[in-house]
């Protein structure tokens, strides 16, 4: 008899949750699941951050070896005749300039200092906006007035200075189309270049290559797509910068300053990212003068 009324006792005291109950319940819940959401979508944010600033890097990176790669080659053929220095238009073409070696002309890259850009704007377009003029804004912010431009980091030809140094400025038109913001991050994009038929087995060694069909591997190297030619350079450009003339002794710069500059707006970031660094090369011909 005591076990019965026990039992029935606890049946009364048992009941279900209150609508209050459950309420609460489900708000916390969300609440939980919405901070959990905030932190992973933050932590992603963190890691794409992390990713494209070390892919911007390694593209800074290329374009310093390679401008160091032109300059070597240049120097370890000083002893040698004019007529047989292979890397002397891409030097005089990054630098001073020479009409009578250079095919298109005899303006070099290299710009006063005065004249480089502030790179101090916090809007990346401010950088590719082709009416962008020290006269209309007082502080030089555009790319294309700078004569900024690109290293082909996949294809450093000396006989063809246009397709190796891709200019953001031609004959004062602005290569808009060539020169953009980034849309992902910066980077060098490239397409089908050369010309499998009239490249050679080492050439197309040294390029990075495609196969026409995956189902041929047996498919020889001169039927494949090389794909060395600079299509868009997104939110990455180099500008050169010669000493200035007030100490440059004699008129000839003893150094050429290069700067290597990115700029893109990260993941979950209001304000752009930006990554830059500065190379300096001493000119060859400031050193033969003071010998």
């Amino acid at each position: 008899m005591m076990k019965f009324l026990r039992r029935k006792s606890e049946k009364r005291t048992k009941r279900g949750d209150t609508l209050i109950e459950v309420a609460f319940a489900i708000a916390v819940f969300s609440l939980v699941s919405v901070i959990s959401i905030q932190i992973m979508d933050r932590d992603l944010a963190a890691i794409q951050g992390t990713l494209e600033s070390e892919m911007a890097r390694n593209e800074i990176d290329a374009q310093a070896e390679a401008l160091r790669f032109i300059q070597n080659s240049y120097l370890s053929e000083r002893e040698l005749a004019q007529n047989e220095r292979q890397y002397m238009k891409l030097w005089l073409k990054l630098s001073r300039g020479n009409s009578t070696i250079l095919e298109n002309g005899g303006n070099g890259l290299a710009n006063e200092p005065a004249n480089v850009s502030q790179y101090s704007a916090l809007q990346c377009e401010k950088y590719h906006d082709s009416t962008a003029t020290r006269a209309k804004t007082g502080a030089h912010h555009s790319i294309y007035e700078d004569r900024a431009f690109v290293i082909n980091t996949r294809k450093i030809n000396p006989n063809d200075v246009d397709a190796t140094i891709v200019q953001s400025n031609v004959n004062n038109v602005p290569q808009t189309k060539l020169f953009t913001k980034a849309e992902l991050y910066p980077r060098v994009l490239f397409t089908k270049g050369s010309d499998p038929a009239m490249t050679t087995n080492d050439e197309v060694v040294l390029s990075e290559i495609f196969p026409t069909e995956a189902d041929k591997p047996t498919e020889s190297a001169q039927k494949q797509q090389v794909y060395d030619k600079v299509v868009r350079a997104e939110g990455i450009w180099v500008i050169a910068a010669k000493q200035s003339s007030e100490a440059a002794k004699g008129g000839t710069p003893e150094f050429y300053d290069f700067h290597i500059r990115t700029c893109w707006f990260a993941p979950g970031h209001d304000l752009p990212s930006t990554i830059a660094t500065t190379i300096r090369l001493y000119n060859p011909e400031y050193i033969e003068d003071q010998r």
